[in-house]
């Protein structure tokens, strides 16, 4: 029962005038001793252990499931979905259920309770395996699988949320900022080219705090093409968007692969950040044909889509942004859309930049590796430092020669530089590869988003290789000493399923309704 002291409630342990007062007799909340649900589709995940409250089943084309549970204390009130059950021991048969169910399972009275649901997985949702160490972080994150779920899973791989959102759903992320804090891309139409052909533009859907539908949001003109790699919603409720926006550019300074000049009016894209209000007014907008040295962006994609931004976050109203195509990440003014700081290598001496008008990028220092290459989300720390999804391709080349200071394809890292701006210099600090092995290479993709331990949440894009074990879509690693936490492989069909993953606290889905 709930104990007062001085008509104040505690349970365990109250701090009265600087005094400890421990509770004496406290009983335990109410739990379960078994539990296992049956359905038609795949077995209950994890094994269960009373101290789990969410597990994960496959409920079958007729939505059928059995529960077979029995309570550790013989006289604990057991409520299922709404329906209770006097006996301690019970066989359950429940019907009509749909693969996005949630079958809750109370116990006990308003002074003790507990708890437990399982989660209905329709037959087609990707297969998820978990390998964890006690040390794991206790999160939740927001994934994408196989285009086409959305998904909140926890650190067993149980989906505690997931809707079906149809095909091309990519890159479900959470903002967590006091606005909207949920969004999800998915294709919106095509838009026209310079070549003339056409190029699919996504639309960005954003979800309240209970994962319904409030806004859905592109680009506005002067843009016509809305790009889903990053989406930030600001703390005022701005939102800053990508683009990947057609243009006419004179590249006639470089030679295509047969040495001919490129012309004076190439088709290109430029990669565009736009801030508009929720009422859809422009308030900032920066093009990368402003800012690029173009001769550092001919490795990727060129001519088109030479920049390639492909991530954002917002510092102190400055945005950070990568741009995969150029192997570099800029700081830049929120306000006048100034460079602050550029950092990777360049094909421009200091000279030139200062010649430019522009800043040189700072250098990189004893990095083992010299440099980073074909990179996604970059992160500032809050203690200023920046790490970065190193995928390790498309490293800088000479537009001339095609020569590269760093041989690419071979392996991806996740790596931390200090930032010193007095000095302009970026120090390596430490990196980390899949498996510390330094040979699996994501050839596209790949994340690394920061927790609240300092510990690196990443999403990998592993290379399927049938002779051996598939390696995981996302690990937590501890980058203080490389170990990997927790190792999460989700796997569709024959491959594994890339995804991204973006942590948030158990606590953000504590009060949303069960579908029962």
């Amino acid at each position: 029962m709930r104990r007062w002291l001085f008509g104040v409630p505690f349970t365990c342990l109250a701090l009265l005038a600087g005094a400890a007062v421990a509770c004496a007799g406290e009983q335990p909340d109410p739990a379960l001793r078994e539990l296992m649900a049956t359905g038609a589709g795949r077995a209950m995940y994890p094994p269960f252990d009373p101290g789990v409250h969410h597990y994960a089943v496959g409920c079958g084309e007729d939505g059928a499931l059995t529960l077979s549970l029995s309570t550790a204390e013989a006289d604990t009130r057991v409520d299922v979905s709404g329906v209770e059950y006097t006996n301690s021991d019970a066989v359950i048969e429940l019907t009509g259920l749909g693969g996005d169910s949630d079958v809750v399972i109370d116990l006990g009275d308003d002074d003790r309770s507990a708890t437990y649901t399982v989660h209905c997985l329709p037959d087609d949702f990707p297969t998820i395996t978990v390998r964890k160490t006690e040390d794991a972080s206790d999160i939740l994150m927001t994934v994408s699988l196989a285009r086409r779920y959305i998904a909140i899973l926890d650190t067993n791989g149980v989906p505690r949320f997931h809707r079906d959102t149809g095909d091309g759903t990519r890159v479900f992320k959470y903002h967590g900022n006091g606005f909207y804090p949920y969004s999800y891309s998915r294709p919106a139409g095509s838009i026209p080219t310079t070549t003339g052909e056409e190029r699919t533009t996504k639309a960005i859907v954003v979800l309240d705090e209970d994962l319904n539908e409030v806004d859905i949001v592109q680009v506005i003109p002067p843009l016509t093409h809305t790009d889903a790699h990053d989406f930030v919603i600001k703390p005022n409720g701005n939102y800053v968007l990508l683009s990947y926006e057609p243009a006419r550019r004179d590249l006639s300074a470089f030679r295509d692969e047969d040495g001919n000049p490129y012309g004076t009016a190439e088709g290109t894209d430029d990669s565009v950040i736009q801030e508009i209000t929720p009422d859809r007014e422009q308030v900032f907008l920066w093009n990368s044909w402003d800012y690029m040295a173009i001769e550092d962006c001919t490795q990727h994609r060129f001519p088109d889509d030479y920049a390639h931004v492909n991530s954002l976050q917002i510092v102190d109203g400055d945005i950070i942004a990568s741009f995969r195509g150029c192997s570099q990440v800029l700081r830049i003014d929120g306000a006048s859309g100034d460079v602050v700081w550029r950092l990777g290598k360049s094909n421009r001496g200091d000279a030139e930049w200062i010649a430019s008008g522009a800043r040189a990028p700072w250098g990189i220092v004893e990095d083992p590796h010299g440099e980073f290459c074909g990179q996604h989300s970059a992160r500032l720390r809050p203690n200023g430092n920046l790490v970065l999804f190193d995928n390790g391709g498309h490293c800088l080349a000479d537009p001339l020669t095609g020569a590269t200071t760093r041989e690419g394809g071979v392996f991806s890292r996740v790596v931390e530089y200090s930032l010193d701006p007095d000095t302009g210099r970026a120090t390596f600090l430490r990196h980390h590869s899949l498996h510390g092995t330094f040979d699996r290479y994501s050839r596209s993709l790949g994340q690394v988003e920061l927790l609240d331990n300092g510990n690196w949440l990443i999403s990998w894009r592993p290379e399927n290789n049938p002779e051996t074990a598939p390696d995981p879509s996302i690990t937590e690693v501890d980058p203080r000493t490389g170990e990997e936490l927790l190792s999460i492989v989700i796997t569709a069909g024959n491959g594994v399923v890339v995804t991204r993953a973006y942590p948030l606290p158990v606590e953000a889905l504590e009060g949303r309704p069960a579908a029962r």
